[in-house]
């Protein structure tokens, strides 16, 4: 047996024994955690009015203020409502009367309710509320603050828009094969949307109004199995909600696709295609950051140092996502608005990555996001 075979064994028992100790909590969920919390939801979430009337486009966007509200939260509700759309607020985390009074001016509904089911349990309740004035919207936009939205050419909403799909995320998922980091000089550049676990990320989302329209969408979410598991949750929500999209045939497509890429990235000058190379951000693959780091002792004007960088580069993002992957590239070369916050805490190499990143950022949104990553960045994990 191979050393690679060998260690996709392990992973394999490793999953499997994971599965048995999580089977109990597991059926409890999926057969009583939703009936549970819809039967205990009055007395679990609170509803409170917004300022501000409901538009022909409505946003839902999740927070989980640990730090209470911040400027960041501010500035994206003001960004959409300069954009036209009214923001339904829902909170994972309890909100003071000051909170909501901060809030209240920003957008049309504030909703409180248990950490319960991560985002898509927060959508959950938003959509559900929304219920009624679904049919009567032209388009309802789905984020959370996972992400800072920073500033832009466009506005990722008017991109949203422009690409006139049924169904809009950001950045997708698993439409490149996945390599392991030893065969990254092997990987092919071919985009799929067929694979079974291909999805839009949640963090921003759009939905046009033929779904909205649409009888089983309602269905999809009041049916929704909620979890407090992360994995799952994305298996459910990410996954499932993208696969129901392609299922019963709508239009699909992300404002930051990764069709393309390779070409994008083979047309970079020496230095530049350097750069974007070290300003990865992979702090959940250890194994695709050490042999960027071993790619990085190349000459970048070499033959091979260019090649090597051009495939490293595209089995980070076949990995776990362009807009997670690279902001570098992704800011100064595709007016992307988002930078995802995670790397912040789960690795020294991500949140000093990330540090860099904002620090170059102009404007009011760029130096909110800097300020609030200083302090996330006090929380990091050790490597």
């Amino acid at each position: 047996m191979t050393k690679t075979s060998l260690w996709k064994v392990k992973r394999e028992l490793t999953r499997l024994g994971r599965q048995m100790i999580e089977l109990p909590g597991l059926t409890w969920e999926y057969f009583a955690l939703r009936t549970s919390y819809d039967r205990k939801a009055t007395g679990l979430s609170q509803t409170y009015d917004g300022a501000l009337p409901l538009a022909r486009e409505a946003a839902i966007y999740l927070i989980f203020p640990s730090q209470g509200i911040l400027p960041s939260h501010l500035s994206a509700l003001r960004l959409m409502t300069a954009e036209g759309i009214s923001p339904v607020v829902v909170s994972n985390l309890p909100l003071s009367d000051d909170d909501r009074a901060t809030l209240r001016p920003f957008c049309t509904k504030i909703i409180t309710r248990p950490n319960l089911g991560y985002d898509f349990g927060g959508y959950r309740d938003g959509i559900l509320d929304l219920a009624p004035s679904l049919p009567k919207l032209d388009r309802l936009f789905i984020l959370n603050d996972s992400a800072w939205m920073v500033e832009a050419p466009r506005s990722w909403f008017a991109d949203a828009r422009n690409l006139d799909v049924d169904f809009c995320g950001a950045t997708s998922n698993y439409g490149i094969k996945r390599y392991d980091a030893h065969e990254f000089r092997d990987l092919r550049w071919e985009y799929t949307g067929q694979h079974r676990n291909f999805h839009y990320a949640s963090y921003a989302l759009a939905i046009g109004k033929p779904i909205l329209l649409d009888p089983a969408f309602l269905t999809f979410w009041r049916r929704f199995r909620l979890s407090n598991h992360k994995r799952r949750t994305v298996r459910r929500g990410e996954i499932g909600l993208t696969q129901w999209v392609i299922r019963r045939g709508y239009s699909h497509d992300a404002t930051c696709s990764v069709e393309g890429l390779d070409k994008e990235i083979a047309a970079l000058g020496a230095d530049e295609l350097d750069a974007v190379t070290r300003h990865l951000i992979i702090p959940e693959r250890p194994r695709i950051r050490a042999k960027r780091d071993e790619v990085l002792l190349s000459d970048p004007t070499t033959e091979q140092g260019r090649r090597d960088r051009i495939q490293i580069i595209l089995t980070a993002v076949s990995a776990q996502a362009m807009g997670y992957v690279m902001p570098y590239y992704t800011l100064r070369r595709r007016g992307f608005q988002f930078v995802k916050k995670s790397p912040l805490w789960i690795s020294k190499a991500g949140s000093d990555t990330t540090l860099d990143i904002l620090s170059r950022l102009s404007g009011p949104m760029g130096s909110e996001a800097y300020a609030e990553a200083k302090t996330l960045a006090a929380r990091l994990a050790p490597e």
